[in-house]
């Protein structure tokens, strides 16, 4: 399995029943057609689920894991207010990143309480996942680098 591969198993388990994963939505802007997806989607409760997977071993996440949190809650601000979900919310695994987003008072987390979009912290259960996990986003991070 690639790493890709899987983080996005990874991301499936983490998923409540009831969630669809993988959800498009496909929305038009005047002349612009546009699909955003989602990780998790219940088309009973119109909810959707972004998952933020990252690990980090220091007290602070990194910029980028910020930017990441950001951009899920930006998608999900947008499909709310095009009206395609009733309701977001974003899974972390990153207990730095939780607690930053909930300790700090940032621009993202007061935003997030505007929009009703909750963040809570997720662990993966099955010690094998979770190492594979780590290794991906470990050799992710090299090659970035």
């Amino acid at each position: 399995m690639t790493d890709t591969g899987a983080l996005r198993a990874a991301e499936r388990d983490l998923l409540p029943d009831g969630f669809e994963w993988g959800r498009i939505f496909e929305f038009d802007i005047g002349a612009y057609h546009g699909r955003a997806e989602v990780d998790g989607f219940n088309p009973t409760t119109m909810e959707a689920i972004e998952i933020c997977l990252s690990e980090t071993s220091e007290a602070s996440p990194k910029p980028g894991q910020k930017r990441k949190l950001a951009s899920d809650a930006l998608k999900l601000i947008f499909l709310h207010d095009l009206g395609l979900i009733g309701r977001g919310k974003i899974f972390v695994t990153s207990a730095e990143l939780s607690r930053w987003f909930h300790e700090t008072g940032s621009w993202l987390s007061a935003a997030c309480r505007h929009y009703g979009i909750s963040l809570e912290l997720k662990t993966i259960r099955n010690k094998r996942k979770r190492k594979v996990v780590r290794n991906a986003l470990a050799h992710a991070r090299r090659e970035m680098s």
